[in-house]
């Protein structure tokens, strides 16, 4: 029985950590109404979809690979490995990921979020987000 314990652990972690961002909807705490959605990514072949409250047309997000995290990662002076647990999707403008909370501890900007999401883009910079219910 032993010798099927490393492959299903290996099968485990392996899934894990190939996860993609997941689809939904997304907001921060600076909106006019609490709970109010800015961003709506729904799933689109391998990438996500996304529109804002703007009413502007939709724009595709890849998730990244390993390799662009590790960059990213990298850009902000964050710690590499940590990179590995995190799962992001972006097109160069915009940059949504979710981090753990025990891989968010060792990263000063984000340790102290509540949310496992952030949204990054060049003029923005880091900004806390929230997955927010289905309505």
């Amino acid at each position: 029985m032993k010798p099927l314990i490393a492959p299903f652990l290996l099968l485990c972690c392996g899934f894990a950590q190939a996860q993609d961002f997941p689809a939904g909807v997304f907001g921060h705490e600076y909106t006019a109404q609490a709970g109010e959605p800015v961003w709506n990514l729904r799933q689109d072949g391998n990438g996500l979809a996304l529109s804002g409250n703007d009413g502007t047309a939709p724009v595709l997000l890849h998730n990244l690979s390993a390799e662009e995290r590790a960059a990213f990662w990298q850009k902000m002076g964050w710690p590499a490995a940590s990179s590995a647990a995190a799962q992001c999707a972006g097109n160069g403008d915009d940059l949504f990921c979710e981090v753990p909370k025990r891989v968010r501890a060792d990263i000063s900007w984000l340790k102290d979020n509540g949310s496992d999401f952030f949204y990054y883009s060049e003029m923005a910079g880091v900004m806390e987000i929230s997955r927010l219910p289905p309505r």
